[in-house]
């Protein structure tokens, strides 16, 4: 996939091209809808699917103080457009200038102007331009004076309300990850970079792979069920309480039920949350602490086995 970084951007080769914009902030079951009907339409063109997106979450620029903490960061985002078949990625920086755009000028300038796509699809929540006064009925009517064709999809339901990132944003908050799971349509993610730890974890019997997270936002601190390069797992997210002196910054630390991958200082892995087990507390000791990660490994491998049985029964 091609990623295009300048502004104005242009797409490269020829089209004709079919395009998705958003910021798409966790690309759950609702932007997947949008995602996977550009690529259809890219392909019934015979042309070429591209992915318009921001390099930040406009509130970012708007109201720093009120910016939600988002999902992703812009690479994963870009990894998942990647997987789900895009030709191209178009990261538009926005910048006060881009900010202050009319909602015809985004689209005459930006959009026909220079990447002079054939098709467009947005969400049925997609509002753009200044002061976010443009939505999918002004793009739709643009599109029929300038010569491409606008598609608003409707929005995916989960009992009853819409798929959103807002929504998403709360549970991943509270800890609540399998519920998050339900709307992602996969597990949250904590993408982090391996640091050398203390070697307390494997001196109590449980080596961990000690990772320095980059999402912005983290669950709530506490023990999760987890996967570790489709290895099965149990974490701890948090800053240790129990080690004196905790730390400062947030460590989510990966002790492996199975044989752990090679995992040197500086390497990235990304961990799958799939159950939350206990919130992270101080223990009045290493062994009260010892005794407490033994019953989270059990709890975790009875998790396992329940996901084994499942599929068997299926």
């Amino acid at each position: 996939m091609i990623v295009v970084r300048t502004f104005p951007p242009r797409l490269p080769g020829p089209g004709p091209w079919a395009a998705a914009v958003g910021v798409f902030d966790g690309v759950h079951r609702g932007h997947r809808a949008i995602l996977a009907q550009t690529v259809r339409r890219a392909r019934a063109i015979r042309g070429r699917a591209a992915a318009v997106t921001f390099d930040r979450h406009p509130l970012a620029t708007l109201a720093p103080h009120v910016a939600p903490r988002c999902l992703m960061t812009l690479g994963q985002r870009l990894t998942r457009f990647d997987e789900l078949g895009f030709d191209a990625a178009v990261v538009l920086p926005f910048s006060r200038r881009v900010a202050a755009m009319t909602a015809p000028a985004f689209v005459q300038r930006v959009l026909s102007g220079r990447l002079h796509v054939a098709e467009v699809v947005v969400g049925w929540d997609f509002h753009f331009g200044r002061g976010g006064m443009g939505d999918g009925a002004l793009l739709t009517a643009l599109g029929d004076c300038l010569g491409f064709r606008a598609s608003v999809m409707p929005p995916v339901l989960d009992r009853g309300e819409p798929v959103s990132s807002t929504r998403i944003r709360k549970l991943v908050a509270l800890g609540r990850v399998a519920e998050a799971r339900r709307l992602l349509g996969r597990p949250p993610v904590v993408e982090g970079t391996v640091v050398r730890g203390r070697r307390l974890a494997r001196r109590l019997g449980f080596p961990t792979i000690n990772l320095r997270p980059a999402n912005v936002l983290l669950p709530r601190f506490g023990v999760y069920v987890v996967r570790l390069a489709g290895r099965p797992g149990v974490a701890n997210l948090g800053v240790r309480p129990t080690v004196k002196p905790a730390t400062r910054v947030p460590l989510l630390e990966v002790h492996c039920l199975a044989a752990a991958p090679p995992a040197p200082a500086g390497r990235r892995f990304q961990v799958e949350l799939l159950a939350f087990l206990r919130p992270e507390r101080a223990f009045r000791d290493l062994e009260a602490l010892a005794a407490a990660i033994r019953r989270d490994t059990h709890a975790a491998r009875t998790f396992f086995r329940g996901l084994t049985g499942r599929r068997s029964r299926g």
